[in-house]
């Protein structure tokens, strides 16, 4: 029953995005010919064109958009991940009929075809809120709920009530666990009352009438885990396979079809895809303008280090960037031209291989400034964990656990543990914490907001010295 009534709200909602992408097509036309008003050099095309268009744009956009498998049943997807795929979606399906106007000598107008992306965005977002908005509804009034079995009574299945509690928007109702041991018979998990065993584990799901079964067991509890899967081979129940990663450190980790083999990536770089295109346009628009602005602050550093003391005005150290790739970073030079001359070392308060300039430039982070170049080039970032020299690189990653995740992602001029002031001498558990964090909660919008910290906070911070 649960299963047709899941089959005929996707035929629904398949259905109702074709009408309104219907309907968007011929809006954006009524809005660009006869509502606004707006001037038409070559006089209003015939509707007729239009509707041929959209007789065919229709069917291809439903094509894209289930390319995003977006008609599935999905109740605990991210209602964002949703809206970006019906984004991403509309936008393929405007440059499809772009491109066929181009070849059709450019009968479409494209401010209309514009109108129509941002129309038909529009209302499939509002019709997908709407729909999750009823479909809460009705789940919160005890409806359209899915009775659910968990196999497993540690802390990985409780963490996995814990987040079903706190979503009861998602209609997953947990009629009980079912432990491996007899002896766990009677325990309560999370409020939730252990049913029986995975000996039982068929009769269970007749008995309290589970749909879906959530096997949330430790990977040292394998042989009860092959037990289980077996017991429901012959179950109507579904069966999802929460993996146990406890003993792993989890970063971006996903799940990906490797010729139809389920690979789970434990750790994985964030900056793929869409975000890779993404943070590389942010970065060179961003250091490109910079170095156009800043131009003559450089030029008068450069002047100013070269007047300063002997030896070259700039820097050029090799540093560990993404994947242990190893670059040269540039900085404006600081220190005496023989201040490594003992070996690599950190800078210190009142370090003594430092030239009066360079005092200042650290103190101020001037002389940071040419790695806008590093930037601008792809060795660096704007903003990601701050390099290190191969030979700390070496020593760090055998002392200090989870040390090279950092190289997951490019190095930046700055970040967050920077803005944190966690800069040069200090704490490098803290300092990874804070880049594995970066790392985890990525976002355009946590760049910028790193950005706007840095010009606020590192400028006057105690530490950079």
């Amino acid at each position: 029953m649960l299963a047709r009534h899941r089959q005929l709200l996707a035929t629904g909602v398949f259905a109702l995005d074709g009408a309104l992408i219907a309907a968007s097509w011929l809006g954006a036309y009524w809005l660009r010919f006869v509502a606004l008003g707006l001037p038409a050099p070559l006089g209003v095309p015939p509707l007729s064109l239009y509707l041929w268009f959209g007789a065919v744009t229709t069917p291809i956009a439903l094509l894209v958009l289930r390319s995003f498998k977006i008609y599935r049943s999905a109740r605990t997807a991210p209602l964002g991940q949703e809206i970006g795929a019906l984004a991403q979606g509309m936008a393929i399906v405007t440059a499809v009929a772009g491109l066929a106007s181009y070849f059709a000598r450019g009968e479409l107008s494209r401010s209309m075809l514009v109108m129509f992306c941002a129309l038909a965005t529009a209302l499939l977002v509002a019709s997908r809120v709407g729909i999750r908005l009823a479909l809460r509804r009705m789940r919160r009034a005890g409806r359209n709920l899915r009775h659910t079995l968990v196999v497993g009574t540690g802390e990985l299945a409780a963490r996995l009530l814990r987040k079903m509690s706190a979503h009861p928007d998602y209609g997953i109702t947990v009629a009980g666990m079912v432990a491996e041991r007899a002896g766990d018979a009677g325990r309560v998990v999370e409020g939730v009352p252990v049913v029986g065993t995975v000996a039982e584990l068929d009769r269970l799901v007749e008995t309290h009438g589970a749909e879906l079964v959530y096997m949330a067991l430790a990977r040292a509890e394998w042989e009860a885990e092959q037990e289980a899967l077996a017991r429901l081979a012959n179950s109507t129940a579904a069966v999802r396979l929460v993996p146990d990663l406890a003993q792993a450190f989890v970063l971006n980790a996903t799940v990906e079809d490797f010729d139809g083999m389920p690979v789970v990536l434990v750790t994985e770089t964030p900056g793929l895809g869409w975000n890779a295109v993404l943070k590389r346009l942010f970065d060179l628009v961003l250091s490109l303008a910079a170095l156009l602005v800043l131009w003559p602050v450089l030029l008068a550093v450069a002047l100013w280090v070269r007047l300063d003391s002997p030896g070259a005005v700039l820097y050029a150290q090799e540093r560990v960037g993404m994947n242990g790739r190893r670059f040269r970073m540039l900085k404006f030079r600081t220190m005496r031209a023989d201040a490594e001359r003992e070996g690599a070392g950190w800078s210190r308060p009142g370090d003594p291989r430092r030239t009066r300039a360079g005092a200042i430039l650290r103190r101020l982070s001037l002389d940071e400034l040419p790695q806008l170049w590093n930037v601008l080039v792809g060795h660096m970032s704007l903003v990601g964990p701050r390099p290190e020299q191969p030979v700390y690189v070496d020593r760090f990653r055998v002392t200090i656990p989870r040390y090279m995740l950092r190289h997951h992602v490019k190095a930046g001029i700055t970040g967050w543990a920077q803005v944190n002031g966690l800069r040069g001498d200090t704490p490098l558990d803290r300092r990874i914490e804070y880049d594995l964090y970066y790392i985890r909660h990525w976002s355009p919008a946590f760049d910028l907001r790193i950005l706007l910290l840095t010009l606020v906070r590192v400028f006057r911070d105690a530490s950079a010295h």
